[in-house]
C-alpha cells in the first residue's frame, strides 16, 4: 500500500542533555489516531510523567501537524503543541495558524516534534532537513517576539518557519504565549511560559522535501469541484478583504481600508485572515502592526483607550513580550478594583492604573514582564493574585474558568450573552476558555433551529445524535429548545477531527469543508480508506484520550469543571434557544447531557470502562495522580 500525507518522522529533543534523536513514525499509530491534533495528543499522553508539574523538567512539549498539511488543499496548515499548562494545570492543547512553519516542518521530513527536558542555558531548535541542533540562543534572549523572528530570518532566510516567545515566557508568567511567524498566536495558557523555563527560545523549521499523495487521481478528482465551490462562493472577495471585520463590524470599514497594508494567509489559505496594518497618522503615524486578526489590534478600546492608535501600539507591545491581551486586561481590572478598596496600597501600585491611558497600561505590561514591584505578583495571573490578597480579591475577581478569563460572558471582551457550545466548551474544553467554535451553529450567532439540522449533518452528526440536540424538531411541546451540552459533544468532535487532519476551524473557511468529504481527502492522501463512521470513531478516541490524560491528573468536575457564579448574576447570560437568563440548574444539566453523550459517567465524566474498551483505549484506564 501506497501511504502519503506524512513526512514519515517524529524528531526528540532531550534538552537536559542536549541529545535529538529521529524516529520513524509508527504507521499503524498514525492511522489509529489520525495525525496532526490526534497523534499529538497520544505522544503527549505517552510522555508526560503524571504528576508533573508545568514548569518541570518531566512536562514534555509536543509540536505536531496534519496529515493533509503541504498538500496544498486550502487553509490545510494548523500546528498543534500539547502540553501541561501553568495556568490551569491541565493538559491542554494548543492550536494556531501554522502560517508557514507546520509545512516546512514537514517538509522538513518531520510530522511531529517531542521537546523534553530542560536546557541550562537559553537555547533555540534549528530543524533544516536532517540538519537539526540545539544552539545557542544567548543573543535571542531578552528581544520581543518579532525582534526574535526577524533575526532569525535575517541568519536561515525566508521561507523559514519561526515559533518564538518574548521576554514574558522568558520570565515564566503564566498568561505568556508562543507566536508563529510573529503574527499566529500558541499557547493561551501558558506555553510560553512552558518554553521559558526550558530555556527554549525558539523553533526554527525549514525543510526542501514535499508531501506525497497516495492516490493521486481520486485526489484530483475530489480537489477541483471542491476549488471550483471555493472560487465561486458569492463572499469569497469579501472575507479575502475584510477577513473578520466582515463578521464583527466593531470596526468601520472605511477605517480598516485605511490602515490595512496587507492581508497575510497561511500557506494554502485562500482567505488569508491575519492583518498587517499601518498607522497613517498621529504620534505612531508609520508604526506598522501585525495580528492574527485586526479585530485584536482594537480591544485597548474595548476595554478603554479614546484612540484606536493607541490601541494598536499597546497591543503591539503587549504581542512583542508575549502577553495574552485578555489575561492581561481582566488581571488590570481586578487590581484596579483592590486599589480602589485599599487592599492594594498605592505606593505598590505607583503608577495609577487608568484604562484610558497608553502609558499606564504599556508601564504595567512591562512590570508584569519583568516582574518588576507588584508587577512580580501580578505576573502570577489571578492565582498568583488571589494568593497574596486573599479572599477579597477571589471575591472581585473576574468569572474565571481554569484559572483564566473567558473571552464571552458577564465583564468579558465580547459583548455575547447567548450561552451556547462556545460559551460551555470553555468549561468543558480540557485546556480551558479559547475561541475554537468548530462550525458549531451556534458560534456567535442567533439562528432558528429549523437551520441546525444542515449545519450539525455537515459535522458529520448522525440522525440520531441530532433527535437528541434538537427535542423540538419532533416533539413541538418541547419548543425550540437545543440541547447545548449533547450539541457540544459533537462541536468537539468536529474540531478535533479538523484539528486532526490539520484544517483550519475558522468559519471563513471550514464552511467550505464537510465531514464526508474530509474522510475522502484523508483517504486520498494518506492511503488509509475508511467510512465516516469508522473514521470519527477514530476521532472520538482522540477526544477521549485527551480527556483521560486529564483523569489521570486528577481533574475532577466539582474543581475543574465548574461554572463561575458571575454567569448567573444580571446581566449574565441568556439561555440561547429561550433567550431567558441562564439558570445554574439547566446549565449543570448542559454538563451532564455532554457527559452522557460521549458514554461518559453522567456524574463525574469520567470515561466508563465500557466507553474506553469500544475506543481501543483500555489501557488508559490509569489509576488518578493523588
Amino acid at each position: 500500500m501506497t501511504t502519503g500525507g506524512f513526512a514519515g518522522s517524529v524528531l526528540y529533543v532531550d534538552l537536559t542533555h542536549g541529545k535529538i534523536r529521529k524516529e520513524p513514525l509508527d504507521l499503524e499509530l498514525a492511522r489509529k489516531f489520525i495525525g496532526g491534533l490526534g497523534l499529538t495528543v497520544k505522544l503527549a499522553y505517552d510522555t508526560i510523567q503524571p504528576g508533573s508539574r508545568a514548569l518541570s523538567p518531566e512536562n514534555p512539549i509536543v509540536l505536531g501537524t496534519g496529515a493533509l498539511v503541504g498538500t496544498g488543499l486550502p487553509a490545510a496548515s494548523r500546528v498543534y503543541a500539547v502540553s501541561k499548562l501553568p495556568t490551569s494545570g491541565t493538559i491542554g492543547w494548543c492550536g494556531s495558524g501554522g502560517v508557514t512553519f507546520g509545512y516546512l516542518l514537514k517538509a522538513a521530513g518531520y510530522d511531529h516534534v517531542v521537546i523534553e527536558g530542560r536546557a541550562d542555558h537559553p537555547v533555540y531548535l534549528k530543524i533544516v532537513d536532517d540538519d537539526v541542533e540545539i544552539r545557542d540562543a544567548g543573543h535571542l534572549w531578552g528581544r520581543g517576539i518579532e525582534e526574535t523572528s526577524e533575526a532569525l530570518w535575517e541568519e536561515y532566510g525566508r521561507p523559514t518557519g519561526v515559533l518564538a516567545i518574548g521576554q514574558a515566557g522568558e520570565n515564566r508568567v503564566p498568561f505568556s504565549m508562543a507566536f508563529i511567524d510573529r503574527i499566529a498566536t500558541l499557547g493561551r495558557g501558558g506555553l510560553g511560559a512552558v518554553m521559558g523555563y526550558k530555556n527554549l527560545k525558539a523553533v526554527v523549521a525549514k525543510g526542501s522535501g514535499g508531501i506525497k499523495v497516495a492516490n493521486r487521481k481520486q485526489y484530483k478528482a475530489l480537489t477541483r469541484p471542491f476549488l471550483k465551490t471555493i472560487r465561486e462562493y458569492p463572499y469569497l472577495k469579501e472575507w479575502q478583504d475584510l477577513g473578520l471585520v466582515k463578521s464583527f463590524p466593531m470596526i468601520p470599514v472605511e477605517l480598516y481600508y485605511q490602515i490595512k497594508k496587507r492581508r497575510i494567509a497561511c500557506v494554502s489559505c485562500p482567505v488569508g485572515c491575519k492583518d498587517v496594518v499601518e498607522i497613517p497618522d498621529g504620534e505612531f503615524k508609520g508604526l506598522t502592526a501585525c495580528s492574527s486578526s485586526v479585530m485584536n489590534l482594537f480591544m485597548g478600546v474595548v476595554y478603554g483607550l479614546k484612540d484606536y492608535r493607541e490601541s494598536i501600539k499597546l497591543i503591539s507591545t503587549l504581542d512583542a513580550y508575549g502577553l495574552d491581551m485578555f489575561e492581561f486586561f481582566g488581571i488590570m481590572g481586578l487590581v484596579k478594583a483592590l486599589v480602589e478598596e485599599g487592599v492594594v496600597s498605592g505606593a505598590d501600585a505607583d503608577i495609577a492604573i487608568a484604562f484610558d491611558s497608553l502609558h499606564s497600561l504599556e508601564t504595567w505590561a512591562r512590570k508584569i514582564t519583568f516582574r518588576e514591584g507588584l508587577g512580580d505578583i501580578l505576573a502570577g495571573g489571578f492565582e498568583g493574585i488571589i494568593d497574596a490578597f486573599g479572599d477579597r480579591a477571589a471575591e472581585l475577581a473576574p468569572a474565571l474558568v481554569k484559572g483564566m478569563h473567558p473571552y464571552a460572558g458577564p465583564g468579558a471582551a465580547v459583548d455575547w450573552d447567548l450561552f451556547g457550545t462556545m460559551e460551555l466548551g470553555q468549561v468543558l474544553d480540557p485546556r480551558g476558555p479559547h475561541v475554537g467554535g468548530s462550525g458549531s451553529p451556534t458560534y456567535f450567532a442567533r439562528r432558528p433551529t429549523e437551520v441546525f439540522p444542515r449545519h450539525l449533518k455537515r459535522m458529520g452528526v448522525p440522525e440520531e445524535a441530532i433527535k437528541r440536540i434538537l427535542p423540538g424538531l419532533e416533539s413541538p411541546h418541547e419548543g425550540d429548545e437545543i440541547k447545548v451540552g449533547r450539541l457540544l459533544r459533537y462541536s468537539h468532535r468536529w474540531f478535533a477531527a479538523l484539528g486532526s487532519l490539520g484544517i483550519c476551524a475558522r468559519a471563513a473557511i471550514n464552511r467550505f469543508y464537510n465531514a464526508s468529504l474530509c474522510v475522502d481527502f484523508y483517504g486520498a492522501v494518506t492511503g488509509f480508506e475508511t467510512d465516516l463512521p469508522a473514521f470519527m470513531k477514530r476521532v472520538d478516541r482522540v477526544w477521549t484520550l485527551l480527556r483521560m490524560a486529564n483523569v489521570r491528573e486528577g481533574m475532577v468536575r466539582q474543581v475543574h469543571e465548574t461554572l463561575p457564579e458571575q454567569w448567573f448574576k444580571a446581566p449574565g447570560f441568556k439561555d440561547y434557544a429561550s433567550e431567558k437568563p441562564l439558570d445554574r440548574r439547566a446549565a449543570e444539566r448542559m454538563i451532564e447531557d455532554y457527559y452522557e453523550e460521549w458514554g461518559w459517567d453522567g456524574k463525574t465524566g469520567v470515561p466508563t470502562a465500557a466507553s474506553l474498551k469500544e475506543l481501543g483505549l483500555e489501557g488508559a484506564e490509569l489509576q488518578r495522580v493523588s
